[in-house]
């Protein structure tokens, strides 16, 4: 019984706690899920405004140095060496320009070439003998806007193997003719991709036609993207974001986790296939669902705690039930002075009532505590020195003594001669009242008599203790004779 108490506790606290870990953790997946998909797009547009913003502040700059003196001088200059000497000095010196942190960037352009007004690179900077003379108008698209409106603008350049994001603004002389344009361009690297991550929160990757150029990804991740990128299901998405159609947000396993990420092309890279990545770490985003966890210790500490007071409480109600148990039994096997002596709050009243049946049964009057006579209706009367009087109402007098004539009357009788006339009265007091005494039967009705009488001896420390039978209206009773 203790282990199906405890247990059924602790089935109950397991099932609502395991229960509610589960119902908590996958509402709280689904959701943080449902708001990363959602959200990715979100974060995909703030990269691109990011990076429109970023190549307006590159364009601003070139054009701030497109007016300045020595790249304006390398346009004065007569001859075609002094032309490109003033323009190599003119790339560098913008060069150094941007590397000053007030720029917004700290690391070295990849790229400054001062071009002429047919889209010509009349010099670039760090070696004055590259790409001389090399025309740049069908490679970078906007720079044949620049040289034809004047203004400055921004883009992608896909140049010997690198993918640059470039600058690029009219140079124009006194009279305010376009004389030729100064272009600026920063690559597209890992460190480049990393600072744009930190910004949108995820990882972000810039991709080509056939591969992926830079990342913010560890290696093991940038492998498995390239991958998935570039072959089914996700590749046609890939292609079709590179002409300018991104994507709906897509899910894959990489390197061993559940991702979410979404393709898009870059912002102004007109005819360069150049686009982006954004990428973001499914078990990360809803990490939030881990406080569901919390759910499962809160259960075992409930466990241990129900195990703990079940155990408490089992105890308190079944070794109370086990003596009475054993009480009952030993009455069942003839021990008629046994009475049951819980006194719990919850089984007291139980066993009081207990012991008021089986004083029914054996015809014996219970006593209280003041040595009065209780009837098995719960009603009590007293012996008193002068004997008992049948017809009187009950009174609070004490126990009968020795010397009271009834009492030595009784002490007087041998026990032979007592036990069969104390049966023969009680019989014949109980047929009177109409009841049935067949199933009492003389032996075991002396036997009871006397364990109960060796009960009362021991308890008022008499010498011993003899009954008579008293009827009470419809009541009979054995009612128990102190004698010291």
């Amino acid at each position: 019984m203790r282990l199906k108490l405890i247990a059924g506790n602790l089935a109950i606290v397991l099932l609502v706690g395991a229960g509610s870990y589960l119902v908590v953790r996958t509402q709280l997946r689904a959701e943080l899920s449902r708001q990363l998909e959602e959200g990715i797009g979100d974060d995909s547009e703030l990269f691109a405004r990011s990076w429109r913003a970023d190549g307006a502040r590159l364009a601003e700059g070139v054009s701030n140095r497109a007016s300045s003196n020595s790249v304006q001088n390398a346009f004065t200059a007569s001859g075609e060496d002094k032309r490109r000497r003033r323009a190599f000095d003119a790339a560098q010196d913008v060069s150094k320009w941007f590397q000053d942190p007030a720029r917004g960037r700290r690391e070295r352009p990849h790229i400054v070439t001062v071009i002429d007004e047919t889209g010509r690179v009349i010099a670039r900077d760090t070696d004055p003998n590259r790409m001389v003379g090399e025309p740049l108008l069908h490679q970078v698209p906007v720079l044949r806007t620049v040289l034809k409106r004047g203004a400055s603008r921004y883009g992608v350049w896909h140049h010997q193997d690198k993918l640059l994001q470039i600058g690029v603004a009219a140079v124009r002389n006194d009279q305010g003719s376009i004389v030729g344009a100064l272009l600026v361009g920063y690559d597209l690297s890992n460190g480049f991709a990393k600072q744009e991550a930190a910004l949108i929160g995820h990882e972000l990757l810039f991709i080509m036609a056939e591969r992926i150029y830079s990342t913010s990804t560890p290696v093991e991740v940038r492998d498995a993207v390239q991958g998935a990128l570039y072959s089914p299901p996700l590749d046609n998405g890939t292609k079709a974001a590179l002409q300018g159609k991104p994507t709906l947000p897509w899910t894959a396993t990489l390197a061993g986790d559940a991702y979410v990420g979404m393709t898009a092309g870059l912002p102004m890279a007109r005819g360069v296939e150049a686009g982006y990545v954004v990428l973001a770490h499914h078990g990360k985003h809803t990490a939030l669902a881990s406080v569901a966890d919390m759910i499962l210790w809160l259960t075992l500490l409930g466990l241990i705690g129900v195990a703990i007071y079940g155990y408490i409480i089992s105890n308190n109600i079944m070794e109370p039930i086990e003596q009475m148990e054993d009480d009952i039994l030993a009455v069942i096997n003839g021990r008629g002075d046994v009475r049951l002596e819980v006194e719990t709050v919850e089984l007291g009243g139980l066993s009081y009532r207990i012991n008021q049946l089986i004083n029914l049964f054996t015809g014996v009057a219970e006593e209280d505590s003041e040595g009065r006579a209780v009837t098995s209706s719960g009603g009590w009367e007293a012996v008193s020195a002068s004997g008992p009087d049948p017809g009187s109402r009950p009174s609070s007098a004490g126990p009968v003594q020795s010397d009271d004539p009834e009492a030595a009357a009784l002490a007087a009788l041998p026990e032979t001669q007592y036990y069969a006339l104390l049966y023969q009265d009680y019989v014949a007091a109980k047929q009177s009242v109409g009841e049935d005494v067949s199933n009492v039967p003389q032996e075991r009705f002396i036997e009871r008599i006397r364990g109960n009488a060796a009960h009362l001896v021991k308890k008022h420390g008499a010498k011993m203790v003899r009954f008579k039978v008293e009827t009470i209206g419809d009541q009979v009773n054995l009612k128990p004779v102190v004698i010291h």
